[in-house]
C-alpha cells in the first residue's frame, strides 16, 4: 500500500525520505543476512586454526539470528517504535561481519567483501553520509579484527593498507549505482504517486479510493469502529465557472481542497470524486458524532471569502454499512446529497434521515 501522507504532497515539493523505503531496502539485506548467519556453520571446517570455534560459530547464529528476526518483524510491521531498527541497522551489521571475519582469520579470509554489502545498503538508505558512515566504521573494524586476528604474528600491513584502498574505491563505485538506483526508485515511486493525484487539487484521485475504503473495511471487520462517508458538492460550481470563468473556477476547486485537508486527522481520507464534488472517509466516526466533525468544516466553508464569491456546499453522509458494497455506501452518501439538491442545496443530511419523499427509489439499501 503506498503511504497516503504523501499525496499531501504539494506542487513542486521534494521527495521525502521514506520509511517505506527503507523497510523495502531491509527486506532484500535481510534476506543476505539470514543466507550468511546459516552458512555460518561452514567457517567449522573451513577454521581448524581457531580455537573454540564451535562457541563462536553458535554466538553468531544465535545473536545474529535474533538481531535479525527483529529486523525481519520491523520490516513487515508499520509501527512507528521500530522506525530506528530499520534506519540503522549498520553498526550491528558491521559487528556481526566482524566477527565472522575474525573467526575466518581476519586478513586470512576472503569474507571481507561482506563489508561492501553492508556499505551499499547503507548508501541506498542514507546516502553519501550512510555511504561515507559505514566505510568509516568498516576500515575501523576491519582494521582492528585483523590486528587481533593476526596475534601473536605481526600483521602484514602492506595487504591490509591494498585491502583498505579496495574498500575505498569501491566504495566510490557502489555509492554511484546506490545513487543512481535510488533516484530510478524515487521517480517511480513519484510517477505512481502522481497517476493517483488529481492534477489541478493535489488531492487523490478515484484510484485510491478502493485502496482506503477496504483499508477502513477490514479494521471494521476487526474492531467493529465505523467510518463515515462524506459526499461534498460546490453548489452552482457551473454557474460561477459560466459568470467568473474557468479559471476562477479552478482557483475555488483548489482552495476547496485545502479546506478539507485542513479538517482531517492522519486516519482520514479525501479525493476528488469528479467535476465539483469531493468524497472525505472519516474514520472512527459514527452517526452521533459525524456532525461534529462537519458542522466546522462546514462553517468555514460559508464564510471563506473565496476572492468574493459567495460558495456554498451540500454535503450527503452516510455510515458505513458492512451489509453494503463499498459502491453502495458511496451510494447512500450520493442519494443524502440528492436529496439535499432538492431540499434547496446549502446545507447537511445524513442518509439515515432521509424521508422517502425526497429520495424516490432507494428502498432497496433498507431491505
Amino acid at each position: 500500500m503506498i503511504n497516503y501522507r504523501l499525496f499531501f504532497l504539494d506542487r513542486g515539493e521534494s521527495m521525502p525520505n521514506s520509511i517505506d523505503m527503507f523497510r523495502s531496502i531491509e527486506r532484500k539485506i535481510s534476506f543476505i543476512r539470514w543466507v550468511i548467519i546459516f552458512m555460518a556453520p561452514l567457517m567449522i571446517p573451513l577454521s581448524d586454526y581457531r580455537e573454540n570455534l564451535v562457541i563462536y560459530v553458535v554466538t553468531v547464529m544465535v545473536v545474529g539470528g535474533l538481531y535479525n528476526s527483529l529486523v525481519t518483524f520491523a520490516c513487515y510491521n508499520n509501527s512507528n517504535k521500530l522506525v530506528n531498527i530499520v534506519k540503522y541497522t549498520s553498526f550491528f551489521d558491521l559487528l556481526l561481519i566482524t566477527l565472522v571475519v575474525y573467526l575466518r582469520g581476519g586478513l586470512r579470509s576472503d569474507t571481507f567483501m561482506l563489508y561492501l554489502l553492508v556499505i551499499l545498503g547503507s548508501g541506498a538508505k542514507h546516502g553519501i553520509k550512510g555511504t561515507v558512515s559505514a566505510l568509516i566504521q568498516t576500515i575501523i573494524y576491519y582494521s582492528v579484527v585483523c590486528y587481533i586476528a593476526d596475534l601473536p604474528n605481526v600483521l602484514d600491513w602492506e595487504r591490509l593498507i591494498i585491502r583498505i584502498m579496495y574498500f575505498i574505491f569501491t566504495s566510490i563505485m557502489m555509492y554511484e549505482l546506490s545513487k543512481q538506483v535510488n533516484e530510478s526508485t524515487i521517480k517511480a515511486y513519484r510517477a505512481q504517486l502522481e497517476a493517483r493525484l488529481d492534477p489541478l487539487t493535489r488531492l487523490p484521485n478515484r484510484l485510491m479510493l478502493t485502496e482506503y475504503f477496504e483499508s477502513l473495511r477490514k479494521k471494521y471487520k476487526d474492531t467493529q469502529v465505523s467510518f463515515a462517508i462524506v459526499m461534498i458538492d460546490i453548489d452552482n460550481f457551473k454557474q460561477i465557472n459560466d459568470t467568473f470563468g474557468h479559471p476562477v473556477g479552478d482557483k475555488v476547486l483548489e482552495t476547496m481542497a485545502k479546506i478539507l485537508k485542513k479538517h482531517l486527522n492522519s486516519k482520514d481520507f479525501v479525493c476528488r470524486f469528479g467535476g465539483e464534488e469531493f468524497l472525505l472517509l472519516l474514520d472512527e466516526c459514527d452517526k452521533n458524532n459525524v456532525l461534529e466533525r462537519i458542522d466546522p468544516l462546514k462553517k468555514e466553508i460559508d464564510t471563506h471569502p473565496f476572492d468574493g464569491i459567495e460558495v456554498t456546499v451540500s454535503i450527503g453522509i452516510s455510515i458505513y454499512n458492512d451489509r453494503l458494497t463499498m459502491i453502495e455506501n458511496i451510494t447512500c452518501a450520493d442519494q443524502a446529497l440528492y436529496a439535499i439538491k432538492n431540499m434547496g442545496k446549502n446545507r447537511v443530511l445524513l442518509y439515515d434521515d432521509i424521508k422517502e419523499s425526497d429520495y424516490g427509489q432507494n428502498q432497496e439499501f433498507f431491505d
